[in-house]
């Protein structure tokens, strides 16, 4: 048994291992692509909403449990909603036919109205197509760990004013940053945020 539960972890933490390299390279890929691309620059502020399914960052904001706490999940787990403040530099990588490649770097600040500061920063790549429609995926930092975002919305164009809007999506980790509970819940929690922003296109 005890030769199974080594093995068992092992591999756990093996593959763990390979999504942090992963990841990685993924945002290593992101910074270069970004330094050397070519056509439009569309940088513009970011505000919205985060809804924070039941978790330990629900738990933190909603002052059920301090930041990295090891006491048990003793209590009921509720999810909490914050605001989110930041700012999205974006890079189009190729303008022509249907499609525009995308890289996109995006720093929040959320929590700030109860009092609580949840920073983030996340760098996708993505696709826009001429109409608006967008998709995007890509890294993610903050105190839930290192883990994936996923981001779908629509450009609206009024001359060179962009308004877009996101839905993105923050899968829930357990190698997160939250403290490691010694009995219940250790989850950190789904993150669905609704964003929008506004910026002016200009030649780079």
């Amino acid at each position: 048994y005890l030769f199974f539960k080594y093995l068992d972890l092992h591999h756990n933490n093996f593959k763990k291992k390979k999504m942090k390299k992963f990841i990685s390279i993924l945002l290593l890929f992101c910074c270069i692509i970004s330094v050397n691309a070519q056509v439009k620059r569309l940088d513009g502020p970011r505000f919205g909403l985060t809804v924070l399914t039941q978790g330990l960052l629900a738990d933190i904001v909603n002052d059920d449990r301090e930041l990295d706490s090891d006491d048990p999940v003793d209590y009921s787990q509720k999810q909490a909603i914050i605001t989110q403040f930041g700012w999205q530099w974006e890079t189009r990588l190729v303008e022509g036919g249907d499609y525009i490649g995308l890289i996109e770097w995006v720093a929040l600040a959320g929590g700030l109205e109860r009092g609580t500061f949840v920073p983030s920063i996340s760098s996708m790549i993505g696709m826009r197509k001429m109409s608006g429609l967008e998709i995007a995926v890509g890294p993610t930092f903050s105190f839930t760990g290192i883990g994936m975002v996923f981001a779908v919305g629509h450009t609206y164009k009024s001359g060179d004013l962009n308004i877009p809007i996101n839905i993105a999506w923050v899968p829930s980790r357990t190698n997160h940053l939250l403290g490691d509970p010694s009995d219940g819940n250790k989850d950190s929690g789904h993150g669905v945020s609704v964003m929008v922003g506004f910026n002016f296109g200009r030649s780079k």
